[in-house]
């Protein structure tokens, strides 16, 4: 069960009850919904005036919207490699990916300094004490805990059978993917591996899908570094709500040697960058989970923006779980969807452009099928 919002106002009311509130220099968030209620409310009345580090494009600007006299920095690090004085962080999803925040935010915080972790009973944060020396919980209310850590604390032995992210000297780990080298970090999606919807849709596109082709919420960058490898005249731009995601994509482009055809933007869905580009064909294996909530708002929202993007009779390729009636949606934004390929767990679909104007946004919700279909011709009409 997640949070709703009055123990979150109730929980983050609470804080400075045990916390120095006002002594924080920065707060990091990772996960956190754009949507109301936001923990800067009670921590701004509590006395914050810290600097506020963000790691997705998108709740950087609903930051920016709703608190302008902040200091706001979209970054994968918890102080932007800053000294700190306090830091109160949100808990990363995923076990390396946590390790690699708190390890980065001990080491900017002074002897008598304290890095303030919290999280919902779900991510992960009662564990701690488990993980990591001279912990203690300070804050139980509901369904969120807030914990503390020291800078001279210590992680304890790890018993898990997953191997731990070991990176190069320039900050990433690398898995090679069809003569190519993918750089990856801890809390990017399918870090370790390829993922196998996303080896479905490269598989399915055995001819270029366009010129001009956008790869949106890119991840590691695998399928737009893998089409511009595989069909030398196209142009590919990638992009990511997540600051890690790109991080990794460009390091990606650039390690293969695919910067003079391909670039990064980290972005919100269609936002002013990509809002003034037009593509002949945009693919996606479009974000499932943010945190522990499952969230497809995004894909929602990009959808019904994408259609603006493409030129008449581009094409929107999407990869998806079998159950998700993604070919409705395709249909109600683009004019015509067919299931292209697919297993027993994925669907991948194509979407063409036969409208002259986009259409309003859907009011339709993404519903389960109990398998994947055809769009029959008739539907199309």
């Amino acid at each position: 069960m997640l949070p709703d919002s009055r123990s979150i106002h109730r929980f983050f009311s609470g804080l400075s009850e045990v916390c120095p509130v006002a002594q924080l220099s920065h707060l990091h968030l990772i996960h956190w919904s754009t949507e109301p209620p936001s923990p800067l409310d009670p921590l701004r009345e509590a006395g914050f005036r810290g600097t506020v580090v963000v790691a997705r494009a998108s709740l950087a600007d609903a930051i920016r919207h709703h608190h302008p006299r902040l200091t706001v920095k979209l970054d994968d690090h918890p102080t932007t490699g800053k000294p700190a004085d306090h830091i109160l962080m949100e808990l990363p999803q995923g076990r390396e990916a946590a390790r690699l925040a708190i390890a980065n935010a001990l080491a900017a915080l002074p002897p008598e300094g304290k890095l303030w972790l919290f999280g919902e009973r779900e991510s992960g944060i009662r564990s701690l004490s488990k993980r990591y020396t001279e912990t203690e919980t300070a804050l139980c209310k509901g369904h969120l805990r807030l914990h503390t850590l020291l800078p001279t604390s210590q992680t304890l032995p790890d018993k898990s059978r997953t191997a731990p992210f070991k990176p190069e000297a320039d900050g990433f780990a690398y898995w090679n993917q069809n003569g190519l080298r993918i750089a990856v970090k801890p809390g990017i999606f399918s870090w370790r591996t390829m993922d196998p919807a996303t080896q479905l849709l490269l598989d399915t596109l055995q001819t270029a899908p366009g010129e001009r082709v956008l790869d949106w919420g890119c991840g590691s960058g695998v399928i737009g570094a893998t089409l511009a490898h595989r069909f030398p005249t196209i142009r590919v731009t990638l992009s990511d709500d997540l600051i890690t995601a790109t991080h990794c994509a460009r390091r990606t482009i650039e390690v293969n040697n695919l910067q003079e055809r391909c670039e990064v933007i980290t972005e919100d869905g269609i936002g002013p960058e990509l809002g003034q580009k037009r593509f002949d064909s945009i693919l996606t294996n479009p974000p499932f989970h943010r945190g522990v909530r499952t969230d497809h708002d995004a894909t929602m929202a990009f959808l019904a923006a994408a259609a603006a993007r493409l030129a008449p009779g581009g094409t929107l390729w999407l990869v998806g779980n079998r159950f998700l009636d993604y070919g409705t949606l395709l249909r109600e934004q683009l004019g015509a969807a067919e299931e292209i390929d697919g297993d027993e767990a994925f669907t991948v679909w194509r979407g063409v452009k036969v409208q002259k104007k986009s259409a309003p946004p859907s009011r339709h919700t993404l519903n389960t099928i109990p398998t994947g279909r055809w769009i029959a011709a008739e539907e199309l009409a």
